[in-house]
């Protein structure tokens, strides 16, 4: 059964139930959450004294069924599926474990999931047991000897 609870700082005005719902305790109409192309994370606009205020849905789950965020916590999705804010996928804690979770999901964009990365996994490997001159190796792939010399030393792409 979906229990519900008043989200902390708009009581008798929205609830938030296990299951990651949001609805207006006036109406009992559930608000629809929006999720931009920029960040899958869903979030609600909630209104109070005629002032809206984004809330990601994980957020007032946690909020509503554990305790406000922690000093240093972030809302953290047990299965790495941001969109599953059901009460049983949320924890709150520290960001250090929430990274740790996205590697072991494979959430993170590090590597060439990296919108910036101008080269493959691949390609480091090959730059790794590359034994020319690190000018000549970075003037073939079109990045700078700096970007070679951290792949090589280890302090760039540390993860491959």
């Amino acid at each position: 059964m979906e229990n519900w609870l008043p989200i902390p700082d708009f009581e008798g005005i929205y609830e938030v139930s296990d299951l990651g719902r949001i609805r207006s305790v006036k109406s009992g109409k559930i608000k629809q959450a929006t999720i931009l192309k920029t960040d899958p994370r869903p979030f609600v606009l909630l209104w109070k004294h005629n002032k809206p205020k984004m809330i990601r849905v994980h957020t007032a789950v946690l909020s509503a069924f554990v305790g406000r965020k922690p000093t240093g916590m972030e809302g953290c999705h047990n299965d790495g599926n941001c969109q599953n804010n059901v009460l049983g996928n949320l924890r709150w804690d520290t960001p250090k474990a929430n990274h740790a979770d996205k590697i072991r999901h494979g959430t993170t964009n590090r590597g060439e999931r990296c919108g910036t990365a101008k080269l493959t996994s691949a390609q480091v490997a090959a730059i790794r047991a590359d034994s020319r001159l690190q000018r000549i190796i970075a003037e073939e792939y079109g990045v700078r000897q700096s970007a070679i010399s951290r792949i090589k030393s280890g302090t760039r792409w540390t993860y491959d």
